[in-house]
């Protein structure tokens, strides 16, 4: 179906081409007009005779000084008048045929200038892409460095490390663009670096894949890469018989929002090798009939759901270890702020006003609240650091601010 746009072009093109052909038309006419007139000049003053059926029965001398007729030089001009009417009328049809051709947007967009629009749509885009290849290459890259070990595969790796770095400041960038409300010009020059960053991680990986794919390929021929996936199965099924209990230590020491990022974690990590236990079956049962390519997507397939189990093991057994180190330091951390805060209060109240005052009290309140909620328990150690950082913060740089006023 045609859109209003497209018609409303195609009415004004039509109506334009209309109108410089009726130009050129009556400059025609007015032409030929002129040339009449002179053809129709008499010679002394009388018309000439005619008789019968165009006949001409006198025809008027052409003697010098009589001016009977028409000379060449009187034509000239009306005939250069018409084709220079049909050469510019000509023309402009073209020119007007030629521009409508070619525009492709209406108005006066500046040519190459992406809408900020639809630069903040590329850039989450880009984001997206480069998460899942960089999330994909990783897999990939812990299953052949298990076979074949990791100086095989070290210019890949390295390769991975840069595109995840890159990634990750991409992915800061794009933060903070959701936290602050920058300019326009600040916002697109801040989408676009996204984009290159992107981009940059996108072409290291690229520039090393051909070498990475030999191997891949290599692996998923040979039967060592089945058992070396096997391996790596067995692996996981161990200690996913000692997650539930881990996670069930969480829950009895700590606040529901300490634990709650990994709540689900185990029960996934299940189904996740549930799902490779049936790939590696069908992988193995393709390499006994020999049929290669269909053992190596099946092998391909329990190898994505084993890195996954590994990811989310992995985060139960981190948050654990991080939950119980913040639980260990919180004390020195009470103790830090209390003599940090008692520094802050022998400045003296005026020299920076009363705000000072207030960040002490603030920051007061926080320590009290945090030892009521380690003693009362459970808590969340590593949100009652949190809490302790930010207030002392606020408190130290009051007082520092006070001795050097």
């Amino acid at each position: 179906m045609t859109s209003p746009l497209s018609r409303n072009r195609s009415r004004r093109a039509t109506s334009s081409i209309a109108v410089r052909v009726a130009h050129a038309v009556l400059g025609g006419l007015m032409a030929l007009g002129w040339l009449l007139l002179l053809v129709a000049r008499p010679g002394d003053g009388d018309p000439p005779e005619w008789a019968g059926k165009g006949q001409v029965v006198e025809e008027v001398s052409a003697a010098p000084g009589q001016g009977a007729g028409t000379s060449a030089a009187d034509l000239v001009l009306p005939l250069v008048a018409v084709l220079v009417a049909g050469s510019l009328a000509a023309y402009a049809s073209t020119r007007r045929i030629r521009r409508a051709r070619t525009r492709t947007t209406p108005g006066k967009a500046v040519p190459g200038t992406v809408p900020l629009a639809e630069l903040d749509r590329l850039a989450g885009q880009s984001l997206v892409v480069t998460d899942d290849c960089v999330r994909t290459s990783a897999e990939e890259l812990a299953s052949v460095a298990a076979l074949f070990g990791q100086e095989a595969v070290g210019a890949y790796a390295e390769a991975v490390a840069f595109a995840r770095s890159e990634l990750m400041v991409a992915f800061l960038l794009r933060q903070r663009l959701d936290d602050t409300a920058p300019d326009d010009e600040t916002r697109r020059r801040t989408l676009e670096e996204i984009r290159a960053r992107c981009a940059e991680a996108g072409r290291r990986l690229d520039a090393e894949a051909a070498g990475f794919d030999l191997l891949r390929a290599l692996e998923r021929s040979s039967p060592a890469a089945l058992e070396s996936a096997a391996a790596r199965f067995r692996e996981l099924a161990g200690r996913t018989t000692g997650a539930p209990a881990t996670l069930a230590g969480l829950h009895e020491r700590y606040a529901p929002s300490a634990y709650l990022p990994v709540a689900g974690h185990v029960e996934q990590a299940k189904d996740r090798l549930v799902f490779a236990t049936t790939h590696l079956n069908r992988a193995r049962q393709a390499l006994d009939r020999n049929e290669v390519a269909r053992a190596a997507a099946h092998l391909r397939a329990a190898e994505g759901a084993i890195g996954q189990a590994d990811v989310l093991l992995t985060g139960v057994d981190r948050l654990a270890a991080e939950l119980a180190a913040a639980e260990a330091r919180l004390p020195a951390a009470l103790a830090g702020t209390d003599a940090d805060l008692e520094r802050a209060r022998t400045v003296p109240a005026g020299a920076v006003g009363g705000a000072l005052s207030g960040r002490v009290a603030h920051a007061g309140s926080v320590v009290a609240d945090v030892r009521r909620e380690a003693a009362n328990g459970p808590y969340d150690p590593l949100d009652a650091l949190r809490r302790l950082v930010r207030a002392t913060a606020a408190a130290v740089d009051g007082a520092a601010l006070g001795r050097y006023e």
